[in-house]
């Protein structure tokens, strides 16, 4: 019974085995992280730190309130960690007149198929300018031709005011408590780049070199047979078998069982039967 688990099989999973990749579909899409007048160098780090992790590579720092020296300096490249190029490539647009703050984000914008901002605000939907959908509930867009995606994040102190928001085509909203909803930038700008990379990315369990290959339903189903092998020939009144077989069945099929832990209880299974055998064990019921 063991021997049907292929290992020649197994062998040619583990060496074709990806744990993440981009969906087929979505490999058109291009994300630009954009952090309008952000106030704090080492959010920004932290940034480009989260951004590598989750594969996000283009950032555009617009209007920033904290100094470009300080940004770049040695300090905030250690927040930054591997997504130090990150950091180090990222695009700057400043505005040398405050009051065309609003006409030069809007020109910018014009580049992306599609905008989306994030707000803490709108819990109670008073403010029709902020009404928001929860991360879980957006739909990624799939395209045949290239599409230019941008997520807009506002400063740390109020975050995207009104007249940005205007600007976007979809408003995002992370739910928390109601007594503090307001997230540190960083924290809130992690969120919401992996809620998009759960969407867009296939996501295997793996380890790095020592993926975790799940069992599959014919894997699951050489156990089933196994136990009922087992159970046709210990003493078990006939009414109470179907309702062991199906027991054993709910539990191996509630859990997330790999194909190493299977082999594992199969193994185990399997020698028991053949203990029964020896004994010339058959039921008398």
């Amino acid at each position: 019974m063991v021997s049907k688990l292929n290992k020649k099989n197994l062998k040619r999973e583990l060496s074709s085995f990806q744990e993440t990749r981009r969906a087929e579909e979505y490999k058109n899409l291009t994300f630009t992280v954009v952090l309008v007048s952000p106030e704090h160098a080492a959010n920004i780090g932290f940034i480009a730190r989260i951004m590598r992790n989750f594969d996000y590579e283009n950032l555009v720092i617009f209007n920033s309130i904290e100094d470009r020296k300080k940004i770049l300096n040695y300090e905030t490249q250690g927040f930054a960690m591997q997504g130090k190029n990150i950091l180090m490539n990222a695009k700057f647009i400043d505005i040398i007149e405050q009051k065309d703050h609003i006409l030069k984000l809007k020109s910018f914008l014009n580049q992306f198929d599609l905008v989306l901002a994030t707000t803490s605000k709108g819990m109670r939907n008073s403010n029709i300018k902020r009404l928001a959908i929860f991360p879980q509930d957006l739909t990624i867009p799939n395209s045949v031709k290239p599409l230019n995606i941008a997520i807009l994040f506002g400063k740390e102190s109020r975050g995207l005011t009104n007249d940005e928001i205007s600007l976007a085509d979809i408003l995002l909203r992370i739910p928390t408590g109601l007594d503090y909803p307001s997230l540190n930038l960083s924290h809130a700008c992690g969120i919401i780049l992996y809620e998009i990379f759960k969407k867009i990315y296939n996501i295997n369990i793996g380890r790095g070199t020592h993926p975790v290959l799940l069992a599959n339903r014919e894997d699951r189903q050489l156990l089933q047979d196994l136990i009922q092998n087992i159970i046709n020939k210990l003493k078990i009144r006939n009414h109470k078998k179907e309702n062991v077989k199906f027991a054993f069945r709910n539990v191996f099929e509630r859990s997330l069982m790999s194909k190493r832990e299977l082999s594992l209880i199969t193994g185990i299974f399997s020698k028991v039967d053949n203990i029964l055998k020896s004994l010339n064990l058959y039921e008398n019921y």
